[in-house]
């Protein structure tokens, strides 16, 4: 078994994260510091008259807090109030998002601040939401009533990271079309396991740590790299063979 998996970091905790909250409150320095950073967003991209709420959300949010969960932050508001049109206000929105995240690293208490546009008309699941607007919990978190054993997880994610370490072999061995394929229907495989577990057992599911343990990991981007990577290695041409054509 590898002890260097980050496993215990992602297993379900007993009081929510100490340096954020204080008897179910947010602490008052951090909440000042969200809320100007959310009035600072709000006014350059001039939403400020839509916005019903802002919103805390995510693991740190929640008992499943772990040192590398963000500080998801989310204006919540109906996107007609931009245009009819959703699809093309979502995909807007999805690229300012994307731009603040890449040119931003805020960090507070090493837990970097990332920031979402959520449509009001659409279902949010969260094992905790907090409202940054009022001060107040929305959905108070709860503390998992069964707790997932650590070595479930770390079996069935070392089940996978030998896969993985297998497709970096074949590919140092230049088989590209195998690495392709099958680092294809391993991404599909890691997917259905995580909806299932979610569907099943929800975020405290074997198979959601499973996923969680595989992306703090970085496992899951070096499937990713592997998969594109060798699609480009097939895709390429290093030399041309002489062919000599009939007439």
């Amino acid at each position: 078994m590898n002890l260097d998996l980050k496993i215990d970091n992602i297993m379900p905790k007993d009081k929510l994260h100490p340096k954020f909250w204080y008897d179910m409150t947010l602490h008052e320095a951090i909440q000042d510091k969200l809320m100007s950073i959310s009035v600072n967003i709000m006014k350059n991209i001039e939403i400020s008259d839509f916005v019903d709420d802002i919103i805390l959300t995510g693991s740190i949010s929640s008992y499943n807090w772990h040192s590398l969960s963000d500080i998801d932050v989310h204006f919540v508001f109906d996107f007609r109030k931009i245009d009819e049109n959703t699809d093309l206000v979502k995909k807007m929105l999805d690229l300012t998002r994307m731009k603040w995240n890449k040119d931003h690293k805020i960090l507070i208490f090493n837990h970097e601040v990332e920031i979402y546009f959520q449509d009001s008309n659409e279902d949010h699941e969260s094992m905790g939401v907090y409202s940054l607007l009022r001060k107040e919990w929305i959905e108070n978190p709860v503390i998992a009533s069964k707790r997932p054993s650590s070595m479930s997880v770390a079996v069935k994610s070392m089940a996978i990271i030998r896969e993985i370490d297998r497709l970096q072999e074949l590919y140092a061995e230049k088989r590209y079309k195998e690495v392709y394929l099958y680092s294809k229907n391993l991404k599909n495989k890691i997917k259905n396991m995580r909806t299932s577990g979610l569907s099943r057992e929800g975020v405290f599911s074997v198979e959601n740590l499973t996923f969680k343990t595989l992306r703090n990991n970085e496992k899951l981007g070096i499937l990713g790299s592997l998969k594109n990577l060798s699609y480009d290695k097939m895709m390429s041409i290093d030399k041309i063979i002489n062919v000599k054509f009939k007439r």
